[in-house]
């Protein structure tokens, strides 16, 4: 994530949800190595259509705020660049 969030700047946000609070989501960024400001933090139980099962689940939503990919078989690197 910290290589894309820098490759695509001000066009992609990450957004590093905790359902704990932020100071869990901090220490998975220091464990994970993730550097990038770009990164943004947030905490709170994410909306039901993101159909959370595991941890870390990843969603990719469009500029619209469409799902586009949700948990499997998601791919960051080509799946961003489909929705840009």
């Amino acid at each position: 994530m910290d290589k894309l969030a820098d490759e695509y700047g001000d066009k992609v946000i990450f957004i590093c949800v905790n359902t704990r609070g932020v100071p869990d989501i901090l220490q998975y960024k220091r464990q994970k190595g993730l550097k990038s400001p770009k990164l943004v933090h947030g905490a709170a139980r994410p909306p039901a259509e993101y159909g959370l099962k595991y941890i870390p689940h990843k969603v990719v939503i469009d500029k619209n705020g469409k799902i586009k990919k949700n948990f499997d078989n998601i791919n960051l690197k080509a799946d961003v660049k489909e929705v840009l």
